[in-house]
């Protein structure tokens, strides 16, 4: 999760814009769903590469579903 926003922050300040982190987006969020989902399923002891796919593949959805829908995470005042 770190990689992921991190990336974004840096790309963003290079290039004098406000970070996409910053302005209501859902990508850290995502992250953060996709990483408990990731821990709860190792808890379990699921396999893995399924483990892997099924933390990639509810990020990836939730991102798409997001972009889609033009949904935002409300900002806090």
């Amino acid at each position: 999760m770190f990689s992921a926003v991190m990336g974004g922050v840096i790309r963003d300040t290079l290039t004098n814009e406000i970070p996409i982190l910053f302005r209501k987006e859902v990508y850290a969020s995502a992250c953060l769903a996709g990483a408990v989902v990731y821990l709860t399923l190792d808890y379990f002891g699921l396999d893995r590469d399924t483990n892997l796919l099924g933390s990639i593949a509810l990020i990836i959805i939730i991102r798409l579903v997001a972009v889609k829908f033009k949904l935002n995470l409300p900002i806090l005042k």
